[in-house]
Protein backbone atom coordinates (compact mmCIF):
# COMPACT_ATOMS: atom_id res chain seq x y z
CA UNK A 1 0.00 0.00 0.00
CA UNK A 2 1.31 3.06 -1.04
CA UNK A 3 0.79 6.63 0.61
CA UNK A 4 0.52 7.88 -3.14
CA UNK A 5 0.44 7.32 -6.57
CA UNK A 6 1.42 9.84 -8.82
CA UNK A 7 0.51 9.50 -12.39
CA UNK A 8 2.46 11.17 -15.05
CA UNK A 9 6.32 11.84 -14.51
CA UNK A 10 6.65 15.24 -16.28
CA UNK A 11 7.35 18.34 -14.06
CA UNK A 12 4.50 18.43 -11.93
CA UNK A 13 4.36 14.89 -11.50
CA UNK A 14 8.14 14.44 -10.75
CA UNK A 15 8.03 17.62 -8.88
CA UNK A 16 5.42 16.30 -6.43
CA UNK A 17 7.42 13.13 -5.87
CA UNK A 18 10.50 14.93 -4.80
CA UNK A 19 8.37 16.62 -1.81
CA UNK A 20 6.35 13.05 -1.07
CA UNK A 21 10.01 12.00 -0.85
CA UNK A 22 11.19 14.22 1.78
CA UNK A 23 7.90 13.99 3.10
CA UNK A 24 8.27 10.38 4.19
CA UNK A 25 5.50 9.07 2.05
CA UNK A 26 5.73 6.15 0.27
CA UNK A 27 5.09 7.39 -3.20
CA UNK A 28 4.78 5.58 -6.78
CA UNK A 29 4.92 7.14 -10.02
CA UNK A 30 3.85 5.17 -12.90
CA UNK A 31 4.90 7.22 -16.44
CA UNK A 32 3.86 5.80 -20.06
CA UNK A 33 7.49 8.12 -21.29
CA UNK A 34 4.86 9.98 -24.05
CA UNK A 35 5.30 13.47 -22.89
CA UNK A 36 2.96 16.06 -24.00
CA UNK A 37 6.11 18.13 -25.19
CA UNK A 38 8.10 15.54 -27.20
CA UNK A 39 8.43 17.35 -29.95
CA UNK A 40 10.12 20.26 -28.32
CA UNK A 41 14.13 20.44 -28.34
CA UNK A 42 14.61 23.15 -25.92
CA UNK A 43 12.75 24.52 -22.64
CA UNK A 44 13.11 28.22 -21.68
CA UNK A 45 12.06 30.14 -18.94
CA UNK A 46 12.37 28.19 -16.26
CA UNK A 47 15.31 29.84 -13.74
CA UNK A 48 18.87 27.73 -14.04
CA UNK A 49 17.22 25.73 -16.60
CA UNK A 50 16.77 27.91 -19.48
CA UNK A 51 17.82 26.35 -22.63
CA UNK A 52 17.60 22.72 -21.17
CA UNK A 53 15.86 20.16 -23.22
CA UNK A 54 12.66 18.73 -22.16
CA UNK A 55 14.43 15.20 -22.47
CA UNK A 56 17.73 16.19 -20.27
CA UNK A 57 15.32 17.90 -17.30
CA UNK A 58 13.49 14.87 -16.98
CA UNK A 59 16.07 13.28 -16.76
CA UNK A 60 17.63 15.35 -13.97
CA UNK A 61 14.60 15.47 -12.45
CA UNK A 62 14.04 11.36 -11.97
CA UNK A 63 17.77 11.30 -10.54
CA UNK A 64 16.17 14.18 -8.17
CA UNK A 65 13.67 11.99 -6.87
CA UNK A 66 14.82 8.43 -7.10
CA UNK A 67 17.74 9.69 -3.91
CA UNK A 68 14.87 8.86 -1.81
CA UNK A 69 14.43 5.27 -1.00
CA UNK A 70 10.74 5.71 -0.38
CA UNK A 71 10.04 6.87 -3.67
CA UNK A 72 9.71 4.43 -7.19
CA UNK A 73 9.50 4.94 -10.57
CA UNK A 74 8.17 2.55 -13.16
CA UNK A 75 7.14 3.00 -16.66
CA UNK A 76 3.95 1.81 -17.77
CA UNK A 77 0.35 3.19 -18.97
CA UNK A 78 -2.76 3.39 -16.29
CA UNK A 79 -5.43 1.76 -17.81
CA UNK A 80 -7.94 2.40 -14.88
CA UNK A 81 -8.51 3.73 -11.52
CA UNK A 82 -10.93 2.51 -9.08
CA UNK A 83 -12.00 3.24 -5.21
CA UNK A 84 -12.84 0.78 -2.50
CA UNK A 85 -14.14 2.85 0.62
CA UNK A 86 -10.75 5.27 1.10
CA UNK A 87 -8.14 3.18 -1.08
CA UNK A 88 -7.49 3.43 -4.74
CA UNK A 89 -6.34 0.55 -6.98
CA UNK A 90 -4.83 2.05 -9.62
CA UNK A 91 -4.53 -1.00 -12.78
CA UNK A 92 -1.83 -0.69 -15.66
CA UNK A 93 -1.41 -3.28 -18.42
CA UNK A 94 -0.02 -5.41 -16.42
CA UNK A 95 -0.08 -4.86 -12.42
CA UNK A 96 -2.22 -3.17 -10.32
CA UNK A 97 -1.02 -1.24 -7.40
CA UNK A 98 -3.42 0.53 -3.98
CA UNK A 99 -2.70 3.78 -2.32
CA UNK A 100 -4.27 6.33 -0.33
CA UNK A 101 -4.17 8.71 -2.70
CA UNK A 102 -3.97 9.51 -6.11
CA UNK A 103 -2.56 12.27 -8.35
CA UNK A 104 -2.91 12.83 -11.65
CA UNK A 105 -0.07 14.87 -13.22
CA UNK A 106 -0.34 13.33 -17.02
CA UNK A 107 -0.68 17.00 -18.56
CA UNK A 108 -2.89 17.23 -21.70
CA UNK A 109 -4.07 15.02 -24.46
CA UNK A 110 -3.04 17.56 -27.56
CA UNK A 111 -4.97 17.77 -30.88
CA UNK A 112 -2.51 19.47 -33.69
CA UNK A 113 -3.66 21.19 -36.77
CA UNK A 114 -5.12 19.11 -39.53
CA UNK A 115 -1.92 20.22 -41.86
CA UNK A 116 -0.53 17.04 -43.67
CA UNK A 117 3.12 18.04 -43.18
CA UNK A 118 2.70 20.27 -40.06
CA UNK A 119 4.49 17.63 -37.57
CA UNK A 120 7.96 18.27 -39.61
CA UNK A 121 7.78 21.90 -37.92
CA UNK A 122 6.19 21.51 -34.91
CA UNK A 123 8.88 22.16 -31.98
CA UNK A 124 11.20 23.71 -34.28
CA UNK A 125 9.91 26.95 -36.39
CA UNK A 126 6.11 26.06 -35.32
CA UNK A 127 5.11 26.67 -31.89
CA UNK A 128 1.70 27.11 -29.69
CA UNK A 129 3.26 29.38 -26.52
CA UNK A 130 5.02 32.56 -27.55
CA UNK A 131 5.96 33.03 -23.78
CA UNK A 132 8.18 29.75 -24.99
CA UNK A 133 9.62 30.71 -27.94
CA UNK A 134 8.29 34.30 -29.57
CA UNK A 135 12.09 35.38 -27.82
CA UNK A 136 13.82 33.08 -30.42
CA UNK A 137 11.51 34.19 -33.51
CA UNK A 138 11.14 37.65 -32.53
CA UNK A 139 11.45 40.21 -35.47
CA UNK A 140 10.70 37.36 -37.92
CA UNK A 141 7.60 37.09 -40.24
CA UNK A 142 5.40 34.92 -38.32
CA UNK A 143 2.22 33.15 -39.39
CA UNK A 144 -0.55 33.25 -36.49
CA UNK A 145 -3.00 30.68 -36.91
CA UNK A 146 -6.19 30.83 -34.77
CA UNK A 147 -10.05 30.30 -34.85
CA UNK A 148 -12.49 33.25 -34.46
CA UNK A 149 -12.41 33.12 -30.48
CA UNK A 150 -8.80 33.05 -30.06
CA UNK A 151 -7.57 35.59 -32.96
CA UNK A 152 -7.72 38.70 -30.82
CA UNK A 153 -5.48 37.53 -28.32
CA UNK A 154 -3.03 35.72 -30.45
CA UNK A 155 -2.33 38.34 -32.14
CA UNK A 156 -1.54 41.20 -29.38
CA UNK A 157 0.63 38.20 -27.31
CA UNK A 158 2.48 37.49 -30.45
CA UNK A 159 2.62 41.20 -31.90
CA UNK A 160 4.95 42.31 -29.14
CA UNK A 161 7.35 39.72 -30.35
CA UNK A 162 6.94 40.79 -34.23
CA UNK A 163 5.03 43.51 -36.03
CA UNK A 164 5.08 41.49 -39.68
CA UNK A 165 2.25 38.72 -38.67
CA UNK A 166 0.07 36.71 -41.19
CA UNK A 167 -3.11 35.64 -39.67
CA UNK A 168 -4.37 32.57 -41.25
CA UNK A 169 -7.36 30.26 -40.22
CA UNK A 170 -6.96 27.21 -42.18
CA UNK A 171 -10.61 27.71 -43.81
CA UNK A 172 -11.96 26.50 -39.83
CA UNK A 173 -13.66 29.82 -39.48
CA UNK A 174 -13.80 33.26 -41.06
CA UNK A 175 -12.25 36.29 -38.74
CA UNK A 176 -15.26 38.61 -37.28
CA UNK A 177 -15.50 42.11 -39.14
CA UNK A 178 -13.88 43.76 -35.41
CA UNK A 179 -10.82 41.00 -35.96
CA UNK A 180 -10.43 42.32 -40.13
CA UNK A 181 -10.36 45.52 -38.79
CA UNK A 182 -7.80 45.29 -35.67
CA UNK A 183 -5.57 43.41 -38.23
CA UNK A 184 -6.21 45.99 -40.69
CA UNK A 185 -5.35 48.69 -38.19
CA UNK A 186 -2.54 46.96 -37.38
CA UNK A 187 -0.63 46.52 -40.51
CA UNK A 188 -1.06 42.85 -40.53
CA UNK A 189 -2.10 40.31 -43.68
CA UNK A 190 -4.65 37.84 -42.99
CA UNK A 191 -5.47 34.86 -45.56
CA UNK A 192 -8.46 32.68 -44.64
CA UNK A 193 -7.97 30.07 -47.22
CA UNK A 194 -7.25 26.30 -45.77
CA UNK A 195 -3.33 25.40 -45.62
CA UNK A 196 -2.31 22.83 -48.79
CA UNK A 197 1.20 22.59 -47.00
CA UNK A 198 3.45 23.83 -44.91
CA UNK A 199 7.18 24.09 -46.99
CA UNK A 200 11.08 24.55 -45.48
CA UNK A 201 14.56 23.19 -45.09
CA UNK A 202 15.70 21.15 -42.14
CA UNK A 203 12.30 21.60 -39.68
CA UNK A 204 12.59 25.36 -40.62
CA UNK A 205 9.66 26.89 -41.92
CA UNK A 206 9.96 29.12 -45.01
CA UNK A 207 6.39 29.29 -46.96
CA UNK A 208 3.22 28.49 -46.51
CA UNK A 209 0.93 27.49 -49.38
CA UNK A 210 -2.76 27.74 -49.55
CA UNK A 211 -5.37 25.84 -51.53
CA UNK A 212 -6.22 29.14 -53.02
CA UNK A 213 -3.03 28.86 -54.83
CA UNK A 214 -1.25 31.46 -53.15
CA UNK A 215 1.82 31.24 -51.52
CA UNK A 216 3.32 33.00 -48.29
CA UNK A 217 6.74 33.59 -46.96
CA UNK A 218 7.13 32.97 -43.20
CA UNK A 219 10.26 31.77 -41.39
CA UNK A 220 7.70 30.83 -38.22
CA UNK A 221 4.42 30.04 -36.72
CA UNK A 222 2.52 30.11 -33.55
CA UNK A 223 -0.71 27.47 -33.61
CA UNK A 224 -3.87 27.37 -31.11
CA UNK A 225 -3.73 23.68 -30.13
CA UNK A 226 -6.77 22.26 -28.60
CA UNK A 227 -6.34 20.18 -25.54
CA UNK A 228 -8.25 17.73 -23.38
CA UNK A 229 -7.96 15.41 -20.20
CA UNK A 230 -10.50 12.94 -21.29
CA UNK A 231 -8.06 9.84 -20.19
CA UNK A 232 -9.91 6.45 -21.17
CA UNK A 233 -8.33 5.48 -17.35
CA UNK A 234 -10.68 8.40 -15.70
CA UNK A 235 -14.33 6.66 -16.65
CA UNK A 236 -14.63 4.53 -13.71
CA UNK A 237 -13.53 6.98 -11.39
CA UNK A 238 -16.00 9.95 -13.54
CA UNK A 239 -14.57 13.07 -11.51
CA UNK A 240 -16.78 15.93 -11.76
CA UNK A 241 -15.93 18.54 -14.83
CA UNK A 242 -16.39 22.08 -15.31
CA UNK A 243 -18.71 23.70 -18.42
CA UNK A 244 -15.41 23.41 -20.70
CA UNK A 245 -14.74 19.49 -19.96
CA UNK A 246 -11.74 20.58 -17.31
CA UNK A 247 -12.05 19.03 -14.26
CA UNK A 248 -13.35 20.48 -11.69
CA UNK A 249 -10.91 20.77 -8.43
CA UNK A 250 -11.14 22.92 -5.41
CA UNK A 251 -8.41 25.60 -4.53
CA UNK A 252 -6.10 22.44 -2.86
CA UNK A 253 -6.73 20.47 -6.43
CA UNK A 254 -8.70 17.87 -4.92
CA UNK A 255 -11.30 16.46 -7.38
CA UNK A 256 -14.64 15.63 -6.53
CA UNK A 257 -13.67 11.95 -5.96
CA UNK A 258 -11.73 12.26 -2.60
CA UNK A 259 -8.13 11.16 -2.23
CA UNK A 260 -7.93 11.86 -5.96
CA UNK A 261 -6.04 15.26 -7.00
CA UNK A 262 -4.59 17.08 -10.25
CA UNK A 263 -1.74 19.20 -10.41
CA UNK A 264 -0.05 20.93 -13.83
CA UNK A 265 -1.44 20.76 -16.87
CA UNK A 266 -4.25 18.39 -15.72
CA UNK A 267 -5.45 21.09 -13.38
CA UNK A 268 -5.39 23.53 -15.39
CA UNK A 269 -6.69 22.25 -18.76
CA UNK A 270 -4.20 24.37 -20.33
CA UNK A 271 -0.36 24.48 -21.18
CA UNK A 272 2.23 26.08 -19.09
CA UNK A 273 5.76 26.28 -19.07
CA UNK A 274 7.91 23.80 -17.04
CA UNK A 275 8.64 25.92 -14.32
CA UNK A 276 4.66 26.56 -13.58
CA UNK A 277 3.98 22.91 -13.97
CA UNK A 278 6.59 22.42 -11.31
CA UNK A 279 5.48 24.48 -8.60
CA UNK A 280 1.90 23.69 -8.86
CA UNK A 281 3.15 19.88 -8.35
CA UNK A 282 5.07 20.98 -5.18
CA UNK A 283 2.16 22.96 -3.87
CA UNK A 284 -0.68 20.03 -4.62
CA UNK A 285 1.82 17.37 -2.82
CA UNK A 286 2.07 19.52 0.32
CA UNK A 287 -1.59 19.92 0.39
CA UNK A 288 -2.01 16.27 0.20
CA UNK A 289 0.93 15.36 2.67
CA UNK A 290 -1.12 17.68 5.35
CA UNK A 291 -4.20 15.41 4.47
CA UNK A 292 -2.24 11.98 5.63
CA UNK A 293 -0.71 13.80 8.80
CA UNK A 294 -4.24 14.95 9.64
CA UNK A 295 -5.06 11.49 9.82
CA UNK A 296 -1.83 10.26 11.01
CA UNK A 297 -1.95 12.43 13.85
Amino acid sequence: MYDVIVIGGGPAGLSAALHFGRGLKETLVIDAGEPRNKATEVSNGFLTQDGTSPHEFRENARKDVLKYDNVALTHARVTDIDKDGEDFTVYTESDEYKSRQVLLATGLKEETPDIPNFDEFYGTSAFYCPWCDGYELRGRRLAVMADEDSTRNLVMLISNWSDDLLICTDGKSLLKDENKQMVKDKGFEYNEAPIFRMSGNDSKLESIEFEDGTTEAVEGMFVKMNWDTDFPFLETLDPDREEDGGLRTNPAGETSVKGLFAAGETKTGVSSQLINAAASGADIAKTMMIGLMKEEF
